[in-house]
């Protein structure tokens, strides 16, 4: 699913479908509501105000899903007034006028208001999928921050016809998981007092109009529950939009600043840069670093293996250390 720069050569194929994404103004509108996260450092919500569009149904065949997901990726934002509920807490925003809206606040939720755990987002206008706000237990002192594309979902960046037709004409149920992954992160989550409220993050450079087939994914292949993060694509985005390697330090540095008592197991492949990526997060972040596992996808075997980081066979193997 990651579309990143290099891949432009989808534009050709997506360019059949323009018509697709034609809408009128008064569509109806719908809120990707991102997961969010409440620590002692603060809160953090975010999503994007867009036009209403459903992605392919899990018994989908390739030209319906090609459908649904060429129109899920040409979706437009709408800029808009935002309000969400979490329990009785309320908050509300504007989204930009490409649809994306966040609010950051320093200030933590008071004691047990909400209790640590997972917890419903509810919003105006409607989600498009459910989505949850993380309140972190200090009591879980180990979590884990893990690529998507190639380390959890097998999408063959390296060879861009077969990551279209994975990408587009697959429905995200009959998605093919990497083999030991989901039961790999649940192992995880079982180093923790509170195994259910694990902060375990999905960080992946694909666009955030994906979010809601990347849920599917992940919840028809039993990995545990955790907070997904999708690339923010506009002209405006804070995300990196060509440097993947900087996009992902940027996003993990943020889950490392937020959860400062937190020791986290990074898990990635060596097909794009999540070995250079994690090599920066351990020089900075150290001993808060558990671990580095790459899963070895790259084509060449002479891609270097950096210092410190060992393959993700031998964790598959051997289980959390």
């Amino acid at each position: 699913m990651t579309l990143s720069r290099r891949r432009l050569c989808l534009a050709p194929l997506i360019a059949l479908g323009l018509p697709w994404a034609a809408q009128a103004d008064d569509d109806p509108l719908h809120n990707i509501v991102d997961d969010a996260w409440a620590t002692t450092q603060g809160v953090v919500f975010s999503g994007r105000l867009v036009e209403k569009r459903r992605g392919p149904r899990a018994d989908s065949g390739v030209r319906s899903s090609l459908y649904r997901n060429s129109r899920l990726l040409f979706t437009g934002g709408e800029e808009g007034s935002v309000r969400w509920t979490v329990g009785g807490l309320r908050w509300q925003t504007r989204a930009d006028d490409q649809g994306y809206w966040e609010l950051r606040a320093s200030q933590p939720l008071l004691p047990g208001s909400p209790a640590p755990g997972w917890h419903r987002i509810d919003s105006e206008p409607a989600p498009s999928s459910a989505a949850h706000l993380l309140v972190h237990d200090p009591a879980n002192t180990v979590g884990v921050i893990s690529d998507l594309d190639d380390t959890l979902l097998v999408s063959e960046v390296n060879q861009t016809t077969r990551l279209l037709r994975n990408s587009l004409t697959v429905p995200p149920e009959a998605r093919e998981p990497v083999g030991g992954m989901a039961a790999l992160l649940t192992a995880w989550t079982k180093r923790n007092p509170r195994p259910e409220a694990t902060p375990v993050f999905y960080i992946s450079a694909s666009p955030r109009q994906l979010t809601d087939s990347v849920r599917r994914f992940l919840r028809q292949h039993g990995f545990p529950q955790g907070v997904l993060q999708l690339k923010e694509v506009s002209a405006a985005s804070t995300d990196p939009l060509a440097d993947q390697q900087a996009y992902k330090v940027r996003r993990a540095s943020a889950i490392f600043e937020a959860f400062p008592q937190t020791r986290f197991a990074l898990l990635g492949d060596d097909g794009e840069r999540d070995p250079e990526s994690y090599a920066e997060l351990q020089a900075r972040f150290g001993a808060r670093v558990l671990g580095v596992w790459i899963r070895r996808v790259h084509p060449d075997p002479k891609r270097a293996r950096l210092p410190g980081q060992r393959d993700m066979a031998e964790l598959l193997a051997s289980g959390p250390p």
